[in-house]
């Protein structure tokens, strides 16, 4: 299995349509990516502009699957409009 942990620094004026946006999009991964095991967003308790996605993958093969669909090419430019930064990546492998 593999793990990300994606953190979104969003511009406090963008929280609205990022929300919008993400949720649509985790809708569309969960249904039609059976390989991807977990896929949520979570929103800071303590940076009203800072999410979290944690999501977990059953192999390398669901992982690239999950980049080549057309409805990741379609949201990434809509939530890139939303970034105060650019997203921070934390790759991970199982280990128990």
């Amino acid at each position: 299995m593999i793990g990300i942990i994606a953190t979104f620094v969003v511009k406090p004026d963008e929280t609205a349509n990022f929300e919008a946006a993400i949720a649509d999009f985790v809708a569309k991964v969960k249904a039609n990516e059976p390989g991807v095991l977990t896929y949520d967003c979570f929103k800071s308790r303590t940076d009203a502009n800072t999410y979290q996605m944690l999501e977990i993958y059953a192999d390398q093969a669901a992982l690239d699957a999950h980049g080549a669909t057309d409805h990741m090419k379609a949201v990434i430019p809509v939530l890139g409009t939303a970034f105060a930064a650019p997203p921070k990546l934390d790759y991970l492998d199982k280990v128990s």
